[in-house]
């Protein structure tokens, strides 16, 4: 395929045959160390490149959770797109990314409306918490240095207990959600102080004690979007044509 740009990286230690990894489910799937996709499989997608010259291909892709960068397969060779090129990406099933952010993470679009005749849109973006995961191989680190230094051996045989056989590469990666707002052509992320800038200024204190009053989570799809529907929609006078992409 030529129309992505690409760079093509080595056989990685996570790398698998693609014939097996399109023939497993996508079900309870949580990425790992080893595989630190989004989804269990690569699936057939549309991905359209290029700001001027737009185009268009059709090849099995997948989303790593650990740079956000889009990568895909063909001819039993997975190949990373180079980050700044992938502007939308279309799953037959309906879901459909786009780069959002100033990492350009690749956040699935879960709302798409019209307001001031403008698409407006929530996007959801699942990115590494770098922080957790740094966290966890520390705890492991300390726990091993505290046997190194004379730790007993009823103290080493618990911990073997419970560590027993771990391999942290194959645990889940710590996640977290990021949500953005596609507002007047601008995209930010969905946080008190960037939604405050953009709503209406009268409607500020609205704002925090609905927050309050509401159990509003940031990091939540029902939350976001009670405020988008909220101080976004609302504040539309042409009203908004709004679908809520599953």
């Amino acid at each position: 395929m030529k129309t992505i740009v690409t760079k093509i990286l080595p056989v990685l230690f996570f790398l698998c045959s693609a014939t097996s990894v399109l023939a497993q489910g996508n079900s309870d799937w949580e990425p790992t160390g080893t595989w630190p996709f989004l989804n269990k499989q690569f699936r057939t997608a549309t991905v359209y490149t290029g700001v001027f010259n737009r185009t268009k291909t059709v090849v099995p892709c997948n989303i790593h959770v650990g740079n956000q960068t889009l990568w895909y397969s063909q001819n039993d060779t997975l190949m990373e797109a180079i980050p700044g090129t992938i502007i939308r990406v279309e799953f037959p099933n309906g879901d459909v990314y786009m780069p959002v952010g100033s990492n350009n993470e690749l956040g699935r679009i879960v709302r798409e409306d019209t307001i001031g005749g403008r698409v407006a849109r929530v996007v959801w973006a699942q990115v590494l918490n770098r922080k957790a995961l740094d966290q966890r191989y520390l705890d492991y680190w300390n726990k091993s240095q505290n046997l190194l230094q004379g730790s007993s051996f009823s103290g080493f045989a618990a911990l073997a207990d419970v560590e027993g056989g771990r391999i942290l590469e194959e645990e889940p990666l710590p996640l977290m959600n990021v949500f953005y707002f596609q507002v007047n052509g601008e995209i930010f992320q969905a946080t008190s102080k960037n939604i405050l800038a953009h709503i209406n200024p009268k409607r500020k204190q609205e704002y925090r004690n609905f927050t309050r009053s509401a159990e509003i989570i940031s990091t939540n799809e029902s939350s976001i979007l009670k405020i988008w529907k909220e101080f976004f929609l609302k504040w539309n006078k042409d009203g908004a044509v709004g679908t809520k992409r599953q």
